[in-house]
């Protein structure tokens, strides 16, 4: 039930098979494909590596915008909070776990005032965390509804293929919430 061949049709398959050989063998094409590919792959995997490597920062790009935007949600419900800078830099962190701590620079702006520096390394005073408590605190005006809250935060990427340090740039993300 399988195929068949007929004779006259088998013999003109082997004939146009030698000459094609016979025909390379003389040409000295045999071993070309082996030369091109030899300088095709590295070419090929330069880019590819480029690619990837450009992947890995659009996604710290994108886990660092959505950390901050997760962090505005929480700034701007947290006004009866003793520090809601504190808690919010720790849903940025805790929204962003692919991203070093200690390279996370956030600052925060609440009722058009700067807290006074940045939050940068951990969650607790002791690693420069500046906290907003003044905010709420005896004596200070405590966050008003309908404030602006901003929150801008920075983090350093770097690129590279193969060892081969190529530039370094620094992703910013920022979000504007008022306080409810």
């Amino acid at each position: 039930m399988g195929i068949r061949i007929f004779p006259p049709t088998a013999r003109l398959v082997g004939s146009i098979l030698r000459r094609s050989t016979s025909k390379a063998r003389r040409s000295g094409e045999q071993g070309s494909a082996l030369v091109e590919m030899a300088l095709a792959l590295p070419i090929m995997l330069m880019v590819l590596t480029g690619v990837f490597s450009f992947s890995v920062v659009l996604y710290q790009k994108l886990q660092l915008s959505s950390a901050v935007d997760r962090g505005g949600s929480v700034l701007s419900l947290e006004r009866g909070d003793s520090d809601p800078c504190l808690t919010a830099a720790n849903a940025i962190y805790a929204a962003a776990p692919g991203l070093t701590k200690s390279n996370l620079k956030i600052s925060f702006t609440l009722g058009g005032t700067n807290t006074g520096g940045t939050v940068s390394g951990g969650t607790s005073v002791g690693n420069n965390v500046t906290t907003c408590t003044a905010f709420g605190s005896s004596g200070a005006t405590p966050l008003q509804s309908g404030w602006p809250a901003q929150i801008y935060a920075t983090y350093p990427c770097s690129f590279g293929i193969y060892g081969v340090h190529l530039g370094t740039c620094s992703l910013k993300a920022s979000i504007t919430e008022v306080i409810q």
